[in-house]
């Protein structure tokens, strides 16, 4: 594998899809070959010793509002990484500003490079005619581009900046991490106010997209078929206010549980405790819309059915049927009615999530993902 810089502005130990997208891919590379330039975060230093690839932590946005454009620390920290660790191509994990910058070094030193896309990163820049202009340059020079799914291939097709031979698909897979969840969390699951109930489980940012709302509103239609039903949400995000609103205008404050201060490392014990997954992710008018949906395949790790919404790249997560349901992610008929479904169905619901399992172990490992980039590195 030919020396490569990965540049970008999500990485762990911060989270989010990106982040766990390359940290878990980079644990496959030739260590001795790969450098990685990342922002610092907090505890990253932690992070950084245990692996096994020279990580470097800058800040790569400068806060002076008389420097224009922000991220000219991110140009120059990527020259000197350039020159520093004689790299031979680099990867970008966002295409602006990041792209922008392995855009200019290619022009000045030749340093081919290769961009990873996900859905979003290439539907926002096309609401501004410059950012569009500037997005599509960086596409047509890169090397390869790198996307999450089939639908995210499609997307770029139609921007009619790059040819399908240059585009590689590179699946997102399940985080699993096997340390020993917290167990007072343990004890609140098995024992509290979740104790002989059916748990539905949504994991994931409370954002407007995810679909958290449209299960919330679902949950009175829910409770008179299958009254022992209980919703829980994990995660963090600027609609808590709202969720929780909205639950207390419902008059679900007992039905529907909030967890909003959980470690990757404690998901398991919330999966393991799950009957069903849900997440019914919806396409916005601003154009944020689902690119894959990890979230499903972890929930399918631990054996359990998943229901999806019909947007986006969940259709390429979630199949029919075969390791969950897909629903209208508006319709609060079709959402109630998948989760009643499978909640009386045990044995649908249990077929639904072995074939999941089985389905993860075999196409959706990060080994094999991890080749296919090992692959265009040469």
């Amino acid at each position: 594998m030919k020396r490569t810089l990965l540049v970008t502005m999500d990485f762990a130990p911060m989270f989010g899809g990106v982040a766990n997208y390359w940290t878990n891919l980079n644990h496959f590379f030739p260590s001795d070959n790969f450098v990685v330039l990342a922002p610092e975060y907090d505890n990253s230093l932690d992070f950084d010793i245990k692996q096994n690839y020279l990580i470097y932590r800058k800040n790569l946005l400068t806060k002076n509002k008389w420097v224009w454009p922000k991220w000219l620390p991110l140009l120059f920290e990527t020259i000197k990484l350039v020159r520093q660790e004689k790299i031979e191509k680099i990867i970008v994990a966002n295409v602006l500003p990041v792209g922008t910058v392995a855009y200019i070094i290619k022009k000045f030193f030749r340093i081919p490079y290769i961009v990873s896309v996900h859905g979003l990163d290439i539907a926002l820049p096309q609401a501004h005619t410059r950012k569009n202009r500037l997005m599509k340059k960086i596409l047509n020079e890169a090397e390869h581009i790198i996307t999450n799914s089939n639908f995210t291939k499609e997307l770029l097709m139609k921007l009619e900046c790059c040819g399908a031979d240059s585009v590689i698909i590179v699946y997102p897979c399940a985080n699993i991490n096997f340390e020993k969840p917290r167990q007072n969390i343990l004890d609140t699951l098995a024992n509290g106010k979740l104790k002989d109930k059916k748990i539905i489980l949504t994991v994931g940012r409370l954002i407007e997209r995810k679909g958290q709302d449209k299960v919330i509103q679902s949950m009175p239609m829910i409770l008179k078929e299958c009254p022992d039903a209980v919703y829980v949400i994990v995660g963090q995000g600027k609609q808590l206010k709202y969720l929780k609103e909205l639950v207390s205008m419902l008059n679900l404050d007992e039905e529907v549980l909030f967890f909003c201060d959980v470690m990757n490392y404690e998901l398991p014990g919330f999966y393991e405790s799950a009957d069903i997954f849900i997440m019914p992710s919806r396409r916005l008018e601003n154009g944020d819309i689902e690119g894959f949906g990890i979230v499903y395949l972890e929930a399918n790790y631990y054996g359990k059915p998943v229901i999806g919404g019909k947007s986006g790249g969940a259709v390429e997560a979630v199949e029919h049927d075969v390791n969950g349901l897909l629903v209208d992610p508006l319709s609060i008929n079709e959402i109630s009615g998948a989760i009643v479904e499978l909640l009386k169905n045990p044995e649908k619901a249990n077929r639904l999530g072995e074939t999941g399992r089985l389905r993860v172990a075999k196409k959706f490992n990060w080994f094999e993902q991890a080749k296919k980039v090992i692959d265009i590195l040469n």
